[in-house]
């Protein structure tokens, strides 16, 4: 497929969809042409849907902005793609989210409900994509979820009805670091 198909076909759409479709569209293309990284996936497709799902499909992307765009916007259950340190599954929840206690009080985040059973993940900082993801809050301190027991700064993020806590890095002056980052800092890549 040609990249004036691709803007072609979505131009076409309904306009809820074409603004979303837009969106992942403009994070692959540049100067009027999809960027070389995200060519080969353009390639070997006919629609703009085969080539959306090539960019996801494809685990060297999962962390750009263009994959969670369309994770986001195709409702893709894309959580299992990442690694978290540790994890609780069809954790069963009532009301309106899944409660986190803290040392003075009860939270919820917010879940859809469906099936009332929610997954909760603590990652490390950096181990998922959270532009994938809706970002509720972050927490400091001691807590507990899904008899789950944590301690530290964590952001705490929603995709569907997962609970994913991500863990902040800090380096030595205490500022937030991605993992990533401190470990080229120190030399630690592979």
């Amino acid at each position: 497929m040609e990249y004036g198909e691709l803007k072609e076909q979505i131009d076409g759409l309904g306009e809820r969809q074409r603004r979303g479709c837009a969106r992942v569209l403009s994070l692959v293309s540049l100067g009027g042409g999809v960027r070389p990284e995200f060519r080969g996936h353009l390639d070997g497709a006919s629609t703009y849907r085969e080539f959306f799902e090539a960019l996801y499909r494809d685990d060297d992307l999962r962390f750009t902005r263009a994959w969670a765009a369309w994770a986001k916007l195709d409702g893709k259950q894309w959580v299992g793609r990442f690694d978290p340190v540790r994890a609780s599954a069809r954790v069963p929840f009532g009301g309106r989210g899944m409660p986190v206690v803290l040392s003075g009080g009860t939270m919820l985040v917010p879940l859809a409900g469906h099936g009332k059973q929610a997954h909760v993940l603590e990652f490390e900082d950096g181990a998922f994509n959270e532009d994938a993801a809706t970002y509720f809050t972050s927490i400091e301190g001691a807590f507990t979820c899904a008899e789950m027991a944590f301690e530290g700064i964590y952001d705490v993020f929603t995709s569907g009805n997962a609970v994913l806590f991500e863990r902040w890095a800090l380096n030595e002056k205490g500022v937030r670091v991605k993992a990533a980052q401190l470990a080229q800092k120190y030399g630690l890549t592979g």
